[in-house]
Formats: structure tokens, sequence, C-alpha cells
């Protein structure tokens, strides 16, 4: 699939160098190259290109036609080849017969239950995600607390319901995935205060709820208990959808919903403060981490449907965390060398993003790719990125970049 950017100033979806010259011709591809939703922009210049099929068809929605009627005019023109043409068809009919669909394919059943296990599987796989950041006096695992206090709109379900947003177009309730054309509707959601609670009661405790992110509710709620649990978020997705004045990418690396302040109320209040962090990327955690009160973050991702189940499963000590961090957590935003860009973008930093980036400017992390508690008690362990002793490397050219000294094995 040919994307929406440019590539070297010509469109990904009309660029011979990426889809002819190296896929096809260097790489061997033997498949169509489709075009990603409207990413098409020319008849001639996508299929000289390389383009064999355009998505989601022409003139869908009112847009231009650029194929069909169009491309048939272009080779009766001679600006595209019979060739080209014959190219194309063979390529997509290739891809038909490998799958076989062109004789005994079976019919679809949307109807069909196919979950078998899978809900042992998400909340095996949101579990194992989870990254411990921070765990002062080893607050965690949880010692069957009596007094719990659940903070945060983003520890219940959406009060509009779990799918109330075509696409999850909305930011209410727990966080399980941003939101686009990727996302799926859940078929349950385990919020985090519904297992909470769940465990609490097992445990002969209660659980004090405030589901809003005002300051004031939190520490109300938080004082007495012996552990304060606040939930902050932060969402993004596709741009088709603009959600709360982000439109697709976010436009800071904050907490949303005054995340940050609710979290310092709430430790003021707490001297026991846990924070689960639930985003789509990395979140600016040094007013959060400036709080006496907060002894532990948890670092929750996208945890999917399963998202209280998971979390109960770490906090409480029934699995040890084992998550690591897939990107690095910086101390201030401008730390990544990196931004936004509207129009063109000639991508000057080159690899030197994320821990490339820190290395070569000689930044100091708060927290760095690969970071991850993983053991009770608080253990830092993080990837090896040595030489296999068994199969060694051969030294690299002068011109490699140099291995992040961050992400050394500490055992």
């Amino acid at each position: 699939m040919c994307s929406y950017n440019k590539v070297n100033g010509s469109w990904a979806c009309e660029n011979k160098e990426v889809m002819t010259d190296l896929l096809k011709e260097e790489l061997g591809f033997p498949g169509y190259v489709v075009s990603d939703w409207n990413a098409q922009h020319t008849t001639n210049g996508a299929a000289n290109g390389g383009l064999d099929m355009t998505m989601p068809g022409s003139d869908y929605g009112g847009k231009r036609i650029l194929w069909g009627p169009q491309l048939a005019s272009a080779i009766s023109g001679g600006q595209v080849s019979k060739a080209r043409l014959d190219d194309m068809a063979k390529r997509v009919l290739a891809s038909w017969y490998l799958v076989g669909q062109d004789g005994g394919y079976p019919a679809t059943n949307i109807k069909a239950n196919v979950q078998a296990n899978h809900k042992e599987n998400v909340r095996a796989v949101a579990r194992d995600g989870i990254v411990l950041l921070k765990n002062g006096g080893g607050i965690l695992p949880l010692a069957r607390p009596q007094k719990l206090a659940v903070v945060g709109s983003a520890a219940v379900v959406n009060p509009k319901g779990v799918n109330a947003c075509a696409d999850r177009g909305c930011h209410g309730g727990a966080l399980g995935m941003g939101w686009g054309s990727g996302t799926v509707n859940y078929p349950y959601f385990s919020a985090p205060y519904d297992a909470l609670n769940d465990r609490a009661r097992a445990d002969g405790g209660t659980v004090t709820l405030s589901s809003s992110d005002a300051a004031a509710a939190g520490a109300s709620a938080a004082a007495g208990a012996d552990v304060a649990l606040v939930f902050v978020t932060s969402n993004s997705g596709e741009g088709y959808i603009k959600v709360e004045g982000v439109d697709g990418d976010r436009n800071d690396l904050d907490p949303w919903h005054e995340g940050n302040a609710l979290v310092q109320a709430v430790a003021a209040a707490n001297k026991n403060t846990v924070v689960v962090v639930h985003s789509v990327g990395p979140v600016v955690l040094e007013s959060i981490l400036a709080n006496p009160g907060v002894r532990a973050v948890v670092w929750a991702g996208l945890p999917g449907q399963e998202s209280g189940n998971a979390l109960v499963d770490v906090l409480y000590g029934l699995v040890s965390p084992s998550g690591k961090l897939p990107y690095t957590i910086a101390k201030k935003a401008a730390d990544y060398g990196t931004a936004v860009v509207r129009g063109d973008d000639h991508f000057r930093e080159g690899l030197y993003i994320d821990y490339r980036q820190f290395d070569r400017a000689g930044i100091e992390p708060r927290f760095e790719f690969g970071f991850g508690l993983c053991r009770w008690p608080s253990v830092s362990c993080r990837f090896s990125v040595s030489p296999s002793p068994v199969l060694p490397r051969p030294p690299p050219p002068p011109s490699r970049l140099r291995r992040s000294p961050h992400l050394q094995t500490q055992r």
C-alpha cells in the first residue's frame, strides 16, 4: 500500500523510485500496489509510477475519477502503455489466485462467533505490556488495602456507552484504544474501577470512586484511603476525526483533562498515590513525578477490552510486571528534537529519532527506551543489545549509528 505522504517531493502513490524501482524490481515483489484511502492524486503519474489498484475506487464519495474511464483514456492516448495495464491486471489476478478465490471460496458468515479464548489472550497481552516506571517504598503490589480510592474519568466506562462514538472518536471514560478507521467495537469492556472494586470487595475492602477529573473531588475521595489510584490519559487518532480540539496528532505531550492538576491534588491529599497512565504514546511526567505523594507510576498503554482485569493482575501481584517502554519518555517535549510539520517535511532528523536523538545530543531522558521495573521488589532491567557470544557480529562500519548507552543489560 502506498501512503499519503510525499517521498523526495512526489506523492508516494506516484513515486516510481519506491513502487517500481525499489519494491517491484530490486526487491522482486510479485503482488500489486494499492493506494491508501484516497491517496491517489493523478491518473498518468500513478499508473506510470507503479500503482496497480486504487482504493476505495473511482468516484467514491464524489471524489475525482482518476482510474476507470480516465485510465482507459490515458492508455488510448499513449500516456500509459498497454504493457503497464497488463502488468496491473496480472498482479491483481495473481493475488486472487494465490488465496484461492477462483473457486470453492467459503461463504461469509458475519454472525459466526470466533472469539474462543480471545479474552484470555487479550488479558495476557494487556498485562504483559504494563510497564512499572516507579515503585517507591515497594507500595506495589497492593497488600489488600481496606480503603481504596479510585480517581479520574479514565477509571470508568464511557458514560455514553462503551461504543457510543463512531470509530472511537471521543474521549470519555477509560482509554482502551485510540480513534480512527482501524478501531473496532468492544464486545465488552473491563474498566479499571469495575475490576478494582470486585477485587477490593473480595478482600473485604471498600472503594471510594471519583469518576470526574475535578481536582477537588479527587482529593476528597483520596483523603483517608489506604491507597489512592488516579488515572490519567492521552489520546490521538486519524485526522478525519477531531476530538476535543485534537486534529489527529496530539497538540502536546501533557495528560488530557488537566491530568497534572488532578494528580497534584490527589497526591497532596494522600501520601500513598499510585498514578496509572493510559496513553497512545509518550507523556511528559515531570509534573506528576514532582509530587512527593506519588509513590508509584504504572504505564498501562492501550490495553483493549481487558483493561481493568489486566491492571488488577499487576497491581495485586498476581503476575510480576514485565512490560518495557517501546519509546523514550523525555523530561520535556523539546528533547525529542522533532515536531509536527504541516506540508512538506524533509525529515532532516534522519534516523536520529527517539533514543538515537537522545544519545547524539547527550540528553538524559526521564525513562529510556526499553525501561521497566520487572519484578518485585523494584529491580530495573533493560533489553540487552550485546552481540551473541555464539554468533558474533562483525564490527560495524564507522558510518553506523553507535549503540545506545541506555540499553545496556543490568543483572
